[in-house]
């Protein structure tokens, strides 16, 4: 047996089961039959959820209208500037087949606008949102200053996009009455988005604040 020096003892490690490696372990040892059981029993269970989700997506009632054409004279109105401030109305009759029982949602879509597109999302200065720093546009190019250079406020992609349809709904009891159907607006923004990441600064003027 080989002695160590002296002065080599010291690098040694602590003689403890935990830095000589020597703790107990287990190692698990599956059988088939414990395998199989278990696969067996994981797609039992998926097949009943995705039966109880298949069954309740049936249960959904949905009807999609698109007005695209049809409110075309609005569309074609405001491709003029001059037109920003009048208003354009149209009206769109519809039946639905069967009642829609619970909470009915109504949802707007928009064909080629993605909105997820990270120089879309990214393209807004919140220093400037929160009244701090009007310049700070780097951000937001295209949209970063008018033809004057001043900056835009608000700058950026997201502020310059808008969709400003105003949806009502109404309910035609006959020629001459017409029911107008409530709708509910609120709750429909993240706490976080209004109150923080999008709130209007502490300003009377908001004018003012960003002048």
């Amino acid at each position: 047996m080989e002695l160590i020096p002296e002065q080599n003892l010291s690098r040694l490690p602590e003689n403890s089961a935990l830095k000589q490696q020597m703790l107990p372990a287990h190692k698990l040892k599956f059988s088939i039959t414990t395998v199989l059981s278990i696969y067996i029993a994981t797609g039992v269970f998926c097949i009943a959820v995705g039966t109880i989700l298949l069954f309740s997506a049936k249960n959904i009632r949905e009807i999609e209208i698109n007005y695209t054409n049809i409110c075309a004279n609005c569309a074609e109105m405001r491709e003029n500037a001059l037109n920003f401030d009048k208003e354009c109305t149209c009206s769109i009759p519809f039946h639905l087949q069967e009642k829609m029982k619970g909470d009915v949602y109504m949802y707007y879509k928009l064909y080629g606008f993605y909105q997820n597109v990270q120089q879309y999302s990214l393209s807004r200065s919140n220093r400037q949102l929160l009244s701090k720093d009007i310049w700070d546009v780097q951000d937001c190019a295209p949209f970063k200053v008018s033809h004057n250079d001043t900056p835009i406020v608000p700058c950026g992609a997201i502020a310059n996009s808008m969709f400003n349809d105003t949806i009502i709904l109404s309910y035609i009891l006959n020629s001459s009455i017409h029911i107008r159907v409530p709708m509910l607006k609120n709750g429909l923004a993240w706490w976080t988005d209004k109150y923080v990441k999008f709130r209007n600064p502490n300003a009377i003027n908001l004018s003012n604040e960003f002048a």
